[in-house]
């Protein structure tokens, strides 16, 4: 599991390299107003980042993007892609070494409306003992509450579909104090700042989508070991964009 502690691209100049922007502007992608968007209809969708130093993670959120697209991303060291087969809001491309100086190109290719709410990168904290048992894994869930109103017998002639923002509790046991120290206090100080986290749960499976955007922190726990000093457990609560 990877979950963002730096965001490198927030005050970047962003600009446009290919298509033609349908509605909101670049900007928006530094805003973590998800109401605030940039859409496009272009057959290709590309814009550059300048000046992005090192970076961990690619975070893409709330996304509205046509099945078939291809999502790619470039910098000086790496080139990512990844090809949609069904409806994501989130896309975490993580990159293994953080080495990418100068500017950072995302392409959208397909046919339709391509739609991108917020975009964080740099570097992350990587939690090599991964997600604890039992963790909601909700991109491959249903996030959809349904109301259904029926007649006198019972037959259901009306239904009402909203999509959710679930809560996600994130158990890390058995943590070192040592991470604690350091890298949970860049985790809370990017969300203090942003109020947005990126989260990718399995990091070399190049599964992207497989990721969520993490808001509205509701606590941030670290209790002492049972049997030693040098390990803590944590629990940290969100409501995620899965």
């Amino acid at each position: 599991m990877i979950i963002s502690k730096t965001n490198i691209i927030a005050d970047n100049a962003i600009a446009l390299s290919m298509g033609s922007i349908l509605s909101g502007s670049l900007a928006n992608l530094q805003d973590p107003d998800f109401s605030r968007i940039v859409s496009s209809n272009s057959s290709t969708f590309r814009f550059t980042i300048s000046n992005v130093g090192a970076c961990q993670y690619i975070a893409l959120h709330g996304l509205n993007l046509p099945s078939g697209a291809t999502v790619t991303v470039t910098a000086t060291s790496f080139s990512k892609s990844f090809i949609l087969t069904r409806s994501v809001k989130n896309l975490v491309f993580y990159v293994s070494l953080p080495t990418t100086p100068g500017g950072l190109i995302v392409e959208i290719i397909g046919s339709g409306t391509k739609t991108i709410s917020y975009m964080q990168a740099g570097m992350a904290s990587r939690i090599d003992w991964g997600t604890s048992s039992g963790q909601s894994l909700y991109y491959l869930a249903n996030n959809k509450a349904n109301r259904v109103t029926t007649t006198g017998q019972g037959m259901p002639t009306r239904r009402v579909q909203e999509i959710n923002a679930p809560k996600l509790k994130l158990n890390i046991k058995n943590a070192y104090k040592a991470w604690a120290r350091s890298d949970l206090q860049e985790i809370h100080a990017l969300y203090d700042e942003t109020g947005v986290l990126s989260e990718l749960d399995y990091e070399e499976e190049n599964r992207p989508d497989e990721s969520c955007a993490l808001f509205e922190m509701s606590n941030s726990d670290v209790s002492t070991h049972s049997q030693t000093t040098t390990l803590v457990d944590i629990s940290m609560s969100f409501r995620v964009v899965a």
